[in-house]
């Protein structure tokens, strides 16, 4: 179908109310679009990392996606840090969207958190050294956080980024 052709098919979903998907299935006619599932629960507003510093009044929303599923008390962030930039599993790169669990505040071995201190607001892996607990960073430019020093905002749940490496 040219471009043309397609605008008209667009036009004439909206005159219906209907999405592409919607009119695929009523028509019958194969549109060359992918059925579009839902990817979460519901959805959520999203807000800068620091609406970490007071979870409860998170002040002016950037976005609205939809909630990773299972999540019992979302808090959708947008990380606008570098610390868990990295090259492992738990690399995260700024600009992401990071779906908090604000029920889940025991650190757990291996798994990422937003947490506070005397510095702000910051997005760290938890883990145990020699020297003890710590949250620490992908990023190994930033220091790690005594777990002592800290207060879980929420577990990471999910990362969702529009990330794509131009491979060409």
């Amino acid at each position: 179908m040219n471009n043309a052709g397609f605008g008209k098919v667009v036009a004439l979903a909206r005159a219906l109310s209907w999405s592409l998907g919607e009119m695929q299935r009523a028509t019958g006619v194969d549109l060359g679009i992918a059925e579009v599932t839902l990817v979460g629960e519901g959805s959520a507003d999203v807000y800068p990392l620091s609406a970490a510093l007071s979870p409860d009044n998170p002040g002016a929303a950037i976005d609205h996606v939809a909630v990773t599923p299972g999540v019992s008390r979302p808090l959708l962030l947008r990380a606008d840090t570098d610390e868990m930039q990295g090259t492992s599993r738990a690399s995260v790169r700024p600009g992401s969207y990071l779906h908090l669990d604000l029920d889940l505040t025991t650190p757990a071995e291996g798994l990422v958190y937003v947490i506070t201190d005397h510095e702000g607001v910051h997005l760290r892996l938890y883990t145990t050294t020699r020297l003890g607990a710590v949250f620490r960073a992908e990023n190994r430019e930033h220091e790690d956080i005594p777990a002592s020093e800290a207060q879980v905002i929420g577990q990471v749940m999910a990362v969702t980024t529009d990330y794509s490496p131009d491979l060409n």
